[in-house]
């Protein structure tokens, strides 16, 4: 039987930092902690209530000048409750999405 980390097709990351998310309809700009990212998506910790299929955009600084920081739309795939508080996971859009 395989978990879910194996049906991925990317490797998820852990990398606790903190991200920077705008959400697209209202342009509210909200902080949270990154908790792991993959060249397909990510998931954050969010004290804001965060929506299912709502549209966001991910800003990651990288702690180095010489790495230019990510930025990527995406779509909000699944909010769950953890120990930490809500857990949002997103998959990242394509440019044509």
């Amino acid at each position: 039987m395989l978990v879910d980390d194996e049906r991925r097709d990317f490797k998820r990351l852990i990398a606790e930092t903190d991200v920077t998310i705008t959400r697209l309809t209202s342009g509210d700009v909200l902080k949270a902690d990154l908790v792991d990212l993959s060249a397909s998506g990510c998931a954050f910790h969010s004290d804001p209530r965060i929506e299912l299929d709502e549209e966001l955009e991910i800003l990651v600084r990288s702690p180095s000048d010489r790495i230019e920081p990510l930025r990527r739309a995406a779509l909000v795939v699944r909010v769950t409750q953890s120990d930490q508080g809500r857990l949002v996971g997103v998959r990242f859009l394509d440019q044509k999405d």
